[in-house]
């Protein structure tokens, strides 16, 4: 394709995810946080070299695999050396951690290598703002933040990377990784021997600001009072903790609180995570996420899905095995597709909703990942039912509409809500599969290792 000569395409159609690579390439650019939006964007639409390294305009996914694992065979999961349900043995760090623990336990031994300077990592500033910066021992790493799921800008990575000499561990969601590894390849390929290894996250979808506020509302907390944010922790599912400067910590339930589902309803998403086909971070070297599996129901703490796409990435699991801190239990790509479920594993819903966008002649991220041939795209009516719903409700957001939508899916959505709550149902309690065609490897008695 030819690429754009600017980002208008990007910004008209509200696609920016924040990576920051256009404002390293155009540095008149700055990310500011849009009043009404409420996400965060380029100031303007800048030049032909911001389009050439912006993913929300093209990710070759082709090309950035075969520079980053040469000659490895892709599949529909993208390049996988090995699969693994993983948990750390510290009790403690799993209960807080989002998933099993595990990212804390590969950034503590990594962190510990002499061939390793430091990690970059999502910090807390103040209230609700968190940055990418910069640690350098293993001591740093349990007073991390957990998972953040709100909109933030990340330029400091490649800022970091570019300032800095040395080997260094990153992590980050599956866009922030395109837009990084676009940049360097684009613009600065040096940058690629500072990375020494990337630690991606399964997806659980990027939220706009809104949501925040939304849920504020809803539960009489002044979003402008906020301290500080927890999303996660406390359990496979967690909880959200919302802490105010008047000491108080408002704590809601994710799974049953009715204003929680509201709130982080998928149109509070930024628009360009209904376009991913990305959630399994084909681009990091080693992928750790929530394993949503029936054969793991029975367990009190979370369990970590690890997808290795390298050697390296396995023995260092294997070696942290070893050593007691974790415990591991060997799977197949086939709990990817279970617990992620094809709709969102092999995007059959994100490329029927590109084509569809192509058919109104909107701007839309160029992107065909490994496992489009395996996509079975849905079909044309939900995806257009889609669009025209997520346009009504990102009004309603932007009027600050909330308890309009609260009230909404209270009357008009709450046939699909129920809908939900029985999916919930039937997985959680009656202990059936997400995706009942794949053959699971892992059973109860594989799993039973697990707390």
């Amino acid at each position: 394709m030819t690429r754009p000569a600017d980002l208008r395409g990007v910004l008209d159609n509200d696609l920016c995810i924040a990576c920051g690579a256009c404002v390293l390439a155009d540095p008149s650019i700055e990310l500011r946080l849009h009043p009404e939006k409420q996400m965060f964007e380029p100031s303007h639409a800048g030049n032909q070299a911001a389009a050439d390294v912006c993913p929300a305009v093209e990710v070759d996914f082709e090309r950035l695999q075969e520079l980053l694992f040469p000659g490895a065979e892709q599949s529909p999961y993208g390049v996988v050396h090995s699969v693994m349900l993983a948990q750390s043995t510290d009790a403690e760090r799993n209960l807080k951690a989002s998933s099993g623990g595990m990212i804390k336990e590969i950034l503590c031994d990594l962190l510990a290598r002499d061939d390793v300077d430091g990690a970059i990592v999502l910090q807390h500033v103040d209230g609700l703002n968190f940055e990418p910066g910069l640690i350098t021992s293993p001591d740093e790493v349990d007073g991390l933040p957990g998972s953040i799921y709100h909109n933030l800008p990340k330029h400091r990575v490649l800022e970091l990377l570019r300032e800095n000499d040395g080997r260094y561990v990153i992590a980050g969601i599956p866009c922030e990784l395109e837009g990084i590894y676009t940049y360097i390849f684009t613009r600065e390929p040096h940058l690629r021997s500072r990375i020494h290894t990337s630690v991606g996250l399964l997806c659980g979808w990027q939220y706009n600001w809104h949501s925040i506020r939304a849920i504020c509302e809803y539960k009489g907390v002044d979003p402008d009072r906020i301290v500080d944010i927890s999303y996660r922790g406390d359990g496979p599912i967690g909880k959200l903790r919302i802490f105010t400067d008047d000491g108080h910590e408002h704590t809601t339930s994710r799974r049953l609180d009715f204003g929680y589902q509201v709130a982080f309803d998928r149109s509070f998403n930024t628009p360009r995570c209904h376009l991913c086909i990305n959630h399994a971070n084909f681009l990091a070297d080693i992928v750790v996420g929530d394993a949503w599996l029936a054969s793991t129901l029975g367990t009190k703490t979370g369990i970590s899905l690890v997808i290795n796409r390298r050697e390296e990435s396995d023995a260092l699991v294997r070696r942290l095995a070893d050593r007691g801190r974790v415990i591991f239990s060997e799977v197949t790509v086939n709990e990817i597709r279970e617990s992620q479920k094809p709709r969102i594993a092999f995007g059959n819903f994100a490329y029927a909703y590109a084509d569809y966008l192509d058919e109104l002649g909107l701007h839309r991220p160029k992107m065909d990942g490994p496992n489009k041939p395996a996509a079975q795209p849905v079909a044309r009516r939900e995806v257009a039912a889609f669009h025209e719903e997520l346009q009504r409700k990102l009004e309603l957001q932007r009027a600050r509409r909330y308890r309009y939508l609260f009230w909404r899916k209270a009357t008009k959505e709450l046939g699909r809500y129920v809908g939900r709550y029985w999916d919930w149902f039937t997985h959680r309690v009656l202990g059936r599969g997400r995706d009942r065609d794949a053959a699971a490897a892992a059973t109860r008695e594989t799993t039973s290792v697990f707390r």
